[in-house]
């Protein structure tokens, strides 16, 4: 079994549902110099949550309590989710998370995973 598929394997058996939220906000109105209403657009995917380890927890990009999460590039019904964004959020599993920062995976070509560092 090769990187991807381990990946892919951990993510589908251990992964919990949870709900990736993007958020966008409005567009920018000239007129009263603000931007428009934040829309949501909620994801259903499998999301594993993993702890770091005292190691890489450096309190200046990692803080104590982050934790990372692996997202499949797929929802629960097989369709594409976008590259989450920094202050986009995960709800379930408990608790909801905003992401700090998000690293995407490739097998040669092929997206494998996102890996996001999220934070409560």
């Amino acid at each position: 079994m090769n990187f991807s598929s381990n990946v892919q394997s951990l993510v589908n058996r251990r992964g919990q549902a949870a709900t990736l939220r993007k958020k966008s906000s409005g567009t920018y109105d000239p007129t009263t110099g603000s931007l428009g209403s934040v829309t949501n657009t909620d994801y259903t995917i499998k999301a594993y949550f993993a702890e770091y380890s005292l190691s890489e927890i450096n309190n200046d990009s990692i803080l104590m309590g982050d934790r990372k999460v692996l997202i499949a590039p797929k929802d629960t019904s097989g369709n594409s989710v976008p590259e989450p964004d920094n202050e986009d959020q995960i709800l379930g599993v408990g608790d909801t998370v905003v992401i700090k920062r998000v690293q995407s995976i490739y097998n040669s070509d092929t997206l494998v995973c996102y890996i996001c560092q999220v934070r409560e």
